[in-house]
């Protein structure tokens, strides 16, 4: 996307349903769009309506993910809805957890279990 059209991508995108999220990147793909559809089918009739609405846009890559299996920390069923939530651990707790069980072992090995 030329530079000077970005902001004009920004305000088109905005009033997308299907995006998601996107960002400005550097580099020659200066672009990403993050897109929900509810079917693979619906790509291509998207990424049509996206270059009729925004004619300087190059799509040069894209990326199909068919099944998210957790969002958020929230576990999906087959149709989206949450399930289930997967606990969140702050790195702390990951790191004196994994040092907890160190001292565990070497106890256990000096005691020869």
């Amino acid at each position: 996307m030329p530079a000077q059209r970005l902001e004009e991508a920004g305000r088109v995108l905005s009033g997308i349903r299907e995006v998601h999220s996107c960002a400005i990147t550097t580099g020659p793909h200066n672009l990403v769009i993050d897109v929900w559809l509810r079917a693979l089918g619906d790509v291509h009739a998207f990424e049509a309506h996206l270059s009729r609405q925004l004619p300087s846009l190059t799509i040069d890559d894209r990326s199909v993910v068919l099944s998210t299996v957790k969002h958020m920390g929230r576990l999906l069923a087959e149709d989206g809805r949450s399930v289930g939530v997967v606990p969140l651990r702050h790195p702390q707790s990951l790191r004196d957890s994994a040092v907890e069980q160190l001292a565990e072992t070497r106890a256990d090995n000096l005691r020869g279990n």
